[in-house]
């Protein structure tokens, strides 16, 4: 038997079991992400940010603003796209308002959290 051809099937293997490993790991993180934009928690921003006082102000006033926004839309408008605008719309523009540190912060939270 010749050993250089089992030790690179053997290799071909491993890297396959990562990629899809590294795969099913990240759909799990977009399945809970996905899950948690459509079942927030109605103080996550305390949750997320709270031992921060000056930030968590400041990202709940983002939050308020958008969601005043989205309550004034949906009063001034008769079209059926803005009027079934949902919290989940919210939080993913909320999301993509955020740097880098917040979102692997809202990440971590939300990973961690039990969905």
């Amino acid at each position: 038997m010749n050993t250089k051809n089992t030790l690179e099937i053997t290799q071909n293997q491993t890297s396959v079991k990562h990629a899809n490993d590294y795969a099913f790991v990240e759909s799990e993180a977009i399945i809970k992400f996905t899950y948690y934009a459509n079942n927030f928690h109605y103080d996550f921003i305390q949750l997320v940010w709270g031992e921060d006082t000056s930030l968590s102000n400041h990202l709940q006033s983002k939050w308020d603003v958008l969601v005043s926004q989205l309550t004034n839309a949906r009063k001034e408008s008769d079209n059926r796209f803005v009027t079934n605008l949902t919290g989940t719309t919210l939080f993913y523009k909320f999301y993509m308002m955020l740097d880098t540190y917040n979102k692997y912060k809202l990440n971590n939270f939300i990973l961690n959290s039990k969905i």
